[in-house]
């Protein structure tokens, strides 16, 4: 699958996951956002890095157990709630925050 963003075919899979991460940029994961009908906030933005920093420490997107426990220790314990993230992401927070970070998805998201 794919799409025209900025007069560039971005491929993804059909999950609509990117299949170059060199494709991202934080315009294109605002677009994606938006084509999922989110609005991204601080918090958002604050989340998905944290995944971005997660996966560039250990080579995989983190599953949502462990996405709370890093949000814990990297100093965001206000956004270490799965309550809390099941507000921010409705899709899951996992899954969407990889997906929006330009990540593949989490190995144990359904």
């Amino acid at each position: 699958m794919s799409f025209n963003f900025n007069g560039r075919e971005i491929l993804t899979d059909s999950e609509g996951y990117l299949k170059n991460r060199e494709d991202w940029s934080e315009e294109l994961m605002n677009y994606m956002a938006n084509q999922d009908s989110l609005e991204l906030t601080q918090e958002h933005i604050l989340i998905i890095k944290a995944v971005k920093d997660y996966y560039e420490e250990y080579a995989t997107t983190p599953a949502i157990r462990i996405l709370i426990k890093y949000l814990k220790t990297s100093g965001h314990e206000d956004l270490a709630s799965s309550i809390k993230l099941a507000v921010l992401f409705p899709d899951g927070a996992a899954k969407s925050a990889a997906k929006y970070a330009g990540l593949p998805k989490p190995v144990k998201c359904i």
